[in-house]
C-alpha cells in the first residue's frame, strides 16, 4: 500500500441563500479542487490563516460533510460518496481529534464511556475487553487508571485533550485528522501533547493530517507541508524546502510572520496588504493576486493556477502574481506570450 489516504480535485461548496423565498444568490467555495496524498506513518501539515478551508477539507476526509465533488480514497478504496451506514467499518480506519478539547466530551458520561464509546458502537469486544482497552489506551496518551471513573469537568485542558486522543485511537485507526489539536492549550502544555502524538506516531505507525495556523507547531511534527488560501492549495512540499526555499509569495508572508523568541530583536515582518476576498463566488483569475491588486492580475484571467512540480517533490501554483517570473521560466510559463 503506497498511500493511506488520496484526496483527488475534491471541492466542497456551500449555498448562500437569502429573501422570503430562501433562494440561492450564491456559492461559498470552502474548498476548491485540492488533491494530495499522505503515505503510511507520514505527517502532512495544513496551514493556512482561518477561513481557508482547512477545517472543512478535515470533516470532508472523515465524511461529516459530503463533498460537492472529487474523490477521496482511504487505503485503496473510495469512500467519497458512501451512504452513511455503509461509513461504520470505514471509520474504524480514520479518526478526527478536534480543536476543542472541552467541547467534544460529552459532560454526562465518565471517561470510561467516553473511550469506549466507539467500541459500543462498532459492537468490537465483550465488556471485558472494553474495560481493558480503555485502561490501555488511558496508559498510552498518560493518564491513569482512576480518570476512568471521573467526568469532563475534573480534568485540565491538556488532559482532556488526552482524553480525546484516546477515543480516537479506540477502534486502532490507521489515519488520525488532528483539527488544530493544540491551539487551544497552554504552551508548555502544547509541547507535551505535541511530543505524545510523535511518539504514537512511531508506536502505532500512525498517518497524520495535522491542521494548523501555527508554523511553528507544523514544522516540528510535519514531514510535509501544504499551504492553502482561499479553498486552494497553493504550495505543498517537504518540510525543509518549504521553509527555507518557498516559492509562492503568501507562503513566504506566513512564515515571515512566525514570532521569534528575541526580545532584543525588532519585528519588521511586513504587512500582507490588502484583505482575503469574500469566498462567496470569487471572481475568475489570481485570488492572492486581488487580494494585494497585482499588476499581473490580469494575465492569470482563464490561466490554470493548478499547482505543478517546480522541484522534485515540490508543488507550486503557477500564478504570476506570486511567484516570480523565474520561477514560471522553470515551469515553461512566460506571460508575454
Amino acid at each position: 500500500m503506497s498511500t493511506v489516504l488520496e484526496v483527488s480535485h475534491l471541492s466542497m461548496h456551500f449555498p448562500v441563500r437569502g429573501g422570503v423565498f430562501s433562494r440561492k444568490k450564491g456559492v461559498v467555495k470552502a474548498v476548491d479542487n485540492v488533491s494530495f496524498s499522505i503515505s503510511p506513518g507520514e505527517t502532512l501539515g495544513l496551514v493556512g490563516e482561518s477561513g481557508c478551508g482547512k477545517s472543512t477539507l478535515g470533516r470532508c476526509i472523515v465524511r461529516l460533510l459530503e463533498p460537492t465533488a472529487g474523490k477521496i480514497k482511504l487505503m485503496g478504496k473510495d469512500i467519497t460518496h458512501r451512504p452513511q451506514w455503509a461509513l461504520r467499518r470505514i471509520r474504524r480506519k480514520v479518526q478526527m481529534v478536534f480543536q476543542d478539547p472541552a467541547g467534544c466530551l460529552d459532560p454526562r458520561m465518565d471517561v470510561r464511556h467516553i473511550i469506549a464509546e466507539p467500541l459500543n458502537i462498532q459492537g468490537i469486544g465483550g465488556r471485558a475487553d472494553r474495560q481493558k482497552r480503555v485502561d490501555e489506551l488511558l496508559d498510552m496518551v498518560g493518564l491513569s487508571k482512576t480518570a476512568a471513573d471521573k467526568f469532563p469537568h475534573e480534568f485540565s485542558g491538556g488532559q482532556k485533550q488526552r482524553i480525546g486522543i484516546a477515543r480516537a485511537l479506540a477502534q486502532k485507526p490507521q489515519l488520525l485528522i488532528l483539527d488544530e489539536p493544540v491551539s487551544a492549550l497552554d504552551v508548555s502544555v502544547q509541547s507535551q501533547v505535541l511530543n505524545l502524538l510523535l511518539d504514537l506516531q512511531k508506536e502505532l505507525r500512525l498517518s497524520y493530517l495535522f491542521i494548523s495556523h501555527d508554523l511553528s507547531v507544523v514544522r516540528h511534527v510535519s514531514d510535509r507541508v501544504a499551504v492553502m488560501y482561499m479553498g486552494k492549495i497553493v504550495e505543498l512540499g517537504g518540510a525543509d524546502a518549504m521553509y527555507y526555499h518557498p516559492h509562492h509569495a503568501y507562503s513566504k508572508a506566513l512564515l515571515a510572520a512566525i514570532p521569534i523568541a528575541d526580545p532584543t530583536r525588532r519585528d519588521h515582518t511586513p504587512v500582507l496588504p490588502g484583505d482575503v476576498p469574500s469566498p462567496i463566488d470569487p471572481p475568475p483569475g489570481s485570488a492572492f493576486g486581488r487580494r494585494i491588486n497585482h499588476p499581473y492580475l490580469e494575465a492569470t484571467l482563464g490561466m490554470d493556477l493548478t499547482p505543478v512540480e517546480i522541484e522534485p517533490g515540490h508543488w507550486v501554483a503557477p500564478d504570476p502574481c506570486a511567484v516570480s517570473l523565474a520561477d514560471l521560466a522553470k515551469l515553461g510559463i512566460d506571460i508575454y506570450q
